[in-house]
């Protein structure tokens, strides 16, 4: 059964569940900045901060995957508003946090803020991002919905680190979770003020999807279920293939390099200020370069489509490997915030074209579920990328590390491509 009713897919609407979500994350990455500065000034901090971040990514992704399909079936309202309430509660045990020197049992309660912060911005993303992209006016291409469905975290990238580098500089960091707590809780406000649309996502996507199935005899029996929808779309389509190994490779690079970046400048500067300082400049390029790459390609009318989609991906993710390997030939800590900055730019294509793909494949009454996968499958790099960039550069210097696993990842993509042109012509009807 399909549902075609459009009459609450308008900007208005759209923006009545992307702004307040928008606002969630920056106020919550602000968090997650904070707690990676605060892990950095500990003894042995890059290696703590990268342990930290990969096991963050992993508790994530298995989350986010093991509720997909619950997420897909359930009340969006009622989801938004819980989700925002949960992450409440380790947003205001950072304010404790803050306020101590980072050392022992402290650092292991910070890991485990910086843990639950990440995972309920993961569901919290999950849930926006497809209620966003049923409210998006049908009049848009697929590019811009995507672009505009992924750009929280470049987004709080530009914010975050510029407002909370200045609050570290002046000594005020526990301002930063007394905000957060703050915000969220506004934002549960603003959520509810949406509750029209919302509910009327709720009921085109429970109308456009099969009759309920029984109960599943076990949890595991569930989840399987869940996931066989998924799955199986995405091995029907060569480009969602494709774009999964395309993910994986920039994953292993693009994050994990941003996750130690405050490991990496510490090899410019071992003033405290100063590195805080060098880090914001750093994050806001590449949000900055994001959110320039964005709004150029949201002026595009049309979509990328095919095997041209594809090559501009690919050429992106290649470049960003090249702009690596060059910053961390040099001497001088600016080149790493022009790298940032430029790379920002090129994964905003990589974002907007692989985006518009998988917006285009996938059905809105499973889409949570093949998001999910996508999700679980390409972030799986992100804490091997960065484990691999907090033992490798302690153990042989992060600028050298960087440059290797940057060519690495280069060789890999140059693999991948020739495989995926050997294979046979894509076409538009491919897999449906």
């Amino acid at each position: 059964m399909t549902v075609t009713a459009t009459s609450d897919r308008s900007t208005p609407a759209f923006l009545a569940v992307w702004v307040p979500s928008l606002i969630v994350i920056i106020a919550t990455g602000a968090c997650l900045f904070t707690v990676s500065w605060w892990i950095g000034k500990a003894p042995g901090g890059g290696a703590a901060l990268g342990l930290v971040i990969g096991f963050s990514s992993v508790i994530s992704l298995l989350t986010v995957a093991a509720v997909s399909g619950v997420i897909d079936r359930a009340d969006s309202r009622t989801t938004l508003v819980r989700l925002l309430l949960l992450m409440t509660l380790p947003v205001a045990g950072l304010v404790y946090v803050v306020g101590q020197e980072p050392a022992g049992a402290v650092v292991l309660l910070a890991g485990t803020c910086y843990v639950l912060i990440s995972t309920g911005e993961s569901l919290y993303l999950a849930a926006t991002e497809t209620v966003a992209v049923d409210l998006a006016p049908t009049s848009w291409p697929q590019t811009r919905t995507a672009l505009l469905t992924q750009i929280h975290s470049q987004v709080e990238r530009v914010v975050g680190p510029l407002l909370t580098g200045l609050l570290i500089a002046a000594g005020a960091v526990g301002v930063v979770p007394l905000t957060a707590v703050a915000v969220v809780v506004c934002m549960i406000g603003a959520t509810l003020l949406a509750r029209r649309h919302l509910d009327a996502v709720t009921r085109r996507r429970l109308g456009a999807a099969d009759a309920p199935e029984p109960k599943p005899a076990s949890v595991l029996r569930g989840l399987v279920r869940d996931a066989k929808p998924a799955v199986s779309l995405v091995r029907r389509h060569r480009d969602l293939t494709f774009l999964v190994q395309l993910g994986v490779l920039a994953n292993l690079i693009v994050f994990p390099f941003y996750a130690v970046l405050p490991a990496v400048l510490g090899e410019y500067t071992s003033d405290a200020t100063d590195l805080a300082v060098w880090f914001g400049r750093a994050a806001t390029a590449y949000g900055a370069g994001m959110l320039v790459g964005s709004l150029a390609l949201t002026r595009l009318r049309r979509d990328f489509r095919g095997t041209a989609a594809m090559a501009c991906a690919s050429a992106s993710l290649g470049v960003i490997c090249l702009v690596l390997v060059g910053a961390a030939a040099g001497q001088a800590p600016v080149l790493v915030v022009a790298a940032m900055a430029a790379n920002g730019a090129l994964f905003s294509v990589l974002v907007a074209v692989g985006g518009a793909v998988w917006l285009h494949r996938t059905p809105a009454e499973v889409r949570v579920r093949v998001f999910a996968l996508r999700r679980l499958t390409v972030y799986s790099s992100i804490p091997v990328g960065t484990m691999l960039m907090g033992f490798g550069g302690a153990a042989v210097g992060y600028r050298t590390f960087v440059q290797a696993l940057a060519v690495v990842v280069l060789l890999l993509l140059i693999v991948a491509w020739v495989r995926f042109r050997a294979s046979r012509p894509l076409n538009e009807t491919e897999g449906s």
